[in-house]
């Protein structure tokens, strides 16, 4: 089968266009749906981008008919703006992308920082609830340690305890507490979310 020749078939069906017949649009359409696809998935890698950009150029193409040139190829002036539109997507995909990573990166520091400094942050009462229905081992451990400073081998001696019980008990209560305040902290994370990417 002949390849169908654009050039040719570009002059007729663009003044028809340009008319607002619906029947050349369509016609239009046919001949370069696929094409525009594939052209586009080269690029992006993703049907669901080259569907969205060959929609896009072929509303673009209807809302701007009037402005088609007649003395320059519409087979050009299509895949130039479809070339175009797909840059400046994956352009901006990788900003939001960066941004995305900065933003994370932002949060979890904030995270460490509300971790390591728990009991002079806002989150005090909420940790302090955490803590006190903690068992009552656990919780001895965690405060004799996080309160009061205590080395391992100290709260053991206090506590008549092994080491590796103390450690055992410490890290528990301190998932316990890292599970606990997750959801608190997961608000903060979809604020910023909702703030940067409404």
């Amino acid at each position: 089968m002949n390849n169908p020749d654009y050039s040719n078939a570009d002059k007729a069906l663009i003044k028809s266009l340009k008319k607002g017949r619906i029947d050349a649009f369509k016609a239009i359409f046919r001949l370069y749906e696929r094409r525009l696809y594939y052209f586009v998935f080269s690029y992006a890698k993703s049907e669901y981008i080259a569907e969205e950009i060959t929609q896009e150029i072929f509303i673009k193409i209807w809302e701007e008919r009037e402005k088609i040139d007649l003395n320059k190829s519409f087979h050009s002036y299509i895949f130039t703006l479809t070339k175009n539109r797909t840059f400046n997507y994956l352009r901006d995909a990788s900003r939001r992308e960066v941004i995305r990573k900065e933003l994370w990166n932002n949060v979890s520091k904030e995270y460490e920082h509300i971790e390591n400094n728990l009991f002079y942050s806002e989150y005090q009462k909420v940790i302090e609830d955490i803590v006190e229905a903690l068992p009552q081992s656990k919780r001895s451990v965690y405060r004799l340690s996080a309160q009061q400073g205590k080395s391992h081998s100290e709260i053991a001696s206090l506590l008549g305890l092994q080491i590796k019980t103390v450690k055992n008990h410490l890290w528990k209560a301190k998932e316990t507490i890292k599970l606990q305040l997750r959801p608190h902290v997961e608000n903060i994370i979809k604020f910023l979310c909702l703030f940067f990417f409404s």
